[in-house]
């Protein structure tokens, strides 16, 4: 497996822990597409990078544990999830490399986004 190949993976890890909170061990690794002995191995490089990936009734970033109950973690975990990736990138490429792949990902992230709402909206205007 090379670099990429990893990188995509431990992004895969951290998108599913930001948007579903609270998966089990067997969840989480059959969400990843990954086994339970590789999601181990790929939480703990993420804990290593710094990445707070707690356990408490399920995997979660200790971030997002909304102790308070002011706000539901689905609500930011868009921009979360974002800032997680630019910092699982920089600690994982060169800053050159980095810089150039955001700034690549920040130029297309309108039109990908534009594609995803009308995507869900014909999705959703199947069952109107």
């Amino acid at each position: 497996m090379n670099r990429a190949q990893r990188f995509t993976r431990l992004l895969d890890i951290l998108s599913e822990v930001v948007r579903h909170p609270g998966q089990h061990p067997s969840e989480l690794a059959a969400a990843c597409g990954v086994s339970e002995r590789t999601l181990r191995r790929d939480l703990h490089e993420l804990r290593r990078l710094g990445f707070e990936l707690g356990y408490l009734d399920g995997y979660q970033l200790q971030g997002l544990l909304n102790l308070d109950g002011s706000v539901t973690p689905r609500t930011y975990a868009l921009p979360i999830v974002y800032e997680q990736q630019l910092r699982l990138l920089r600690s994982s490429f060169p800053d050159r490399f980095a810089e150039a792949v955001q700034a690549r990902v920040e130029a297309e992230a309108p039109a990908a986004l534009a594609r995803l709402f009308a995507a869900a909206i014909e999705h959703l205007k199947v069952g109107m």
